[in-house]
């Protein structure tokens, strides 16, 4: 186990957060390649900082950095900068410039793969279908598992809603219809 950290790194825990988030469990060559397309001014202080725990292991603890892991990855809140801003009727508001701490601990023992070498897939779940009859219709399919003992309670509701709107339609157009035909009778 081989750490390293940034202290004092002038930029938000939360934003900080989002990228270390999808570094951490990774092997440490993947982590950096990963942090390299990122678009964020975060990943630049997360790269150097694992960029350093790779470098502390190799020359300190003597190990391979191609089998490193980043196991352990966390951005802890330092303290606030308080700051304000003047704004109208004699008032200032205030302004928290966030500071954070950031850690990364890579360890030994990841297998990477070799390229061109696939990972094993985990195995398909078949999924259930049935047979049994309902009694009403609907124009979903049944992919999902059932417990056969319950009667189906499907919410329709927005069908009929639709319908609905669709009569509501056709009743309008027909209003109109007899009151053009009115407007026609009456200039003749």
């Amino acid at each position: 186990m081989t750490k390293a950290s940034a202290k004092y790194v002038r930029m938000s825990p939360r934003k900080l957060r989002r990228v270390i988030d999808e570094v951490r469990g990774k092997g440490a060559n993947e982590a950096q390649v990963i942090l390299k397309f990122m678009p964020y001014a975060a990943a630049r202080v997360i790269e150097k900082v694992l960029k350093s725990a790779v470098s502390n292991a190799k020359e300190n603890d003597k190990l391979n950095p191609d089998t490193l892991k980043v196991t352990k990855a966390f951005v802890d809140q330092a303290n606030t900068l308080k700051r304000w801003r003047p704004v109208s009727r004699g008032r200032g508001y205030s302004i928290l410039k966030r500071i954070s701490h950031v850690t990364i601990e890579v360890e030994d023992g990841f297998k990477p793969t070799r390229p061109g070498e696939k990972l094993k897939a985990a195995p398909k779940s078949k999924k259930h279908t049935h047979d049994h009859k309902h009694d009403h219709d609907h124009d979903h399919d049944h992919d999902h598992e059932h417990d056969h003992d319950h009667d189906h309670d499907h919410d329709h509701s927005h069908k009929k809603a639709k319908v609905e709107k669709s009569e509501k339609k056709e009743t309008k157009a027909k209003k109109t219809e007899v009151k053009s035909k009115k407007k026609k009778e009456d200039k003749e």
